[in-house]
């Protein structure tokens, strides 16, 4: 491996995600090319920008991390009252049926973004529409779900 891959190799615990940081990172090289002749040290700029993907690597796994432990809170928290840990399942099926009643397009931008966790402009480009259309879609399914479980959680607060 070349040396100048060392520093987000060493970083990145996955070498197939520090592949993909070095592969982000020709992209975004190739297509701010026409920029290229402004930038004053272009080893200070590809390290920069390296150290923002690995950044967003961090924080992409840490979202994940947090969303599967609540995810299986249910099985590993046995101090958890079974009837609250029940209601728990009740709720995430609830959800899981109301996001398959969305419309398609709304349902698959939503689950790119909360169960692949992308970000609306990877979505955008994936999908081939507006980040502003996939940020409608997102809060269209939010709303749908809001509205679909809000009668659950009346019933918390009078407890």
């Amino acid at each position: 491996m070349p040396r100048s891959n060392f520093f987000y190799f060493k970083k990145i615990s996955s070498r197939e995600a520090a592949e993909d940081i070095l592969h982000d990172l020709f992209i975004s090289v190739w297509k701010n090319r026409a920029f290229i002749t402004e930038i004053e040290s272009l080893p200070a700029y590809l390290f920069s920008s390296c150290r923002y993907l690995v950044l967003a690597h961090y924080r992409k796994e840490m979202r994940m991390q947090v969303t599967q432990g609540v995810e299986h809170l249910e099985f590993e928290d046995q101090s958890i009252p079974i009837e609250d840990r029940l209601y728990y399942r009740y709720v995430i099926d609830i959800v899981a049926k109301e996001v398959e009643n969305l419309p398609q397009k709304c349902q698959e931008v939503f689950k790119l973004s909360r169960e692949y966790y992308m970000s609306n402009k990877e979505i955008a480009q994936k999908l081939g529409i507006s980040a502003s259309t996939v940020e409608k879609h997102i809060n269209k399914a939010i709303r749908h779900l809001r509205t679909a479980t809000g009668h659950l959680f009346h019933f918390v607060l009078f407890f």
